[in-house]
């Protein structure tokens, strides 16, 4: 008897840089773990106050993931 399907996860890095012209203010990045880019990329974007531009920077491997104590779905500032 097969078992249910297993939803892989994979730990993206998330920057959101502000778009203030008047005041220099430094990027926030977010992990994220998700089953592809564009669902990171998404639930990052509904944290971002409005005018932001949101990027993908890079991922995590699985190990540090765990030592971070993600969760999925579960957006954190790193």
């Amino acid at each position: 008897m097969p078992g249910r399907a297993r939803r892989r996860y994979t730990t993206f890095l998330v920057s959101v840089t502000p778009e203030r012209s008047g005041k220099a203010s430094s990027p926030r990045v977010y992990a994220v773990m998700k089953a592809s880019a564009e669902e990171a990329l998404a639930a990052v974007r509904n944290l971002a106050e409005a005018p932001a531009s949101v990027a993908l920077v890079g991922g995590l491997s699985t190990r540090v993931a765990k030592a971070l104590k993600l969760k999925p779905d579960e957006p954190r500032p790193v």
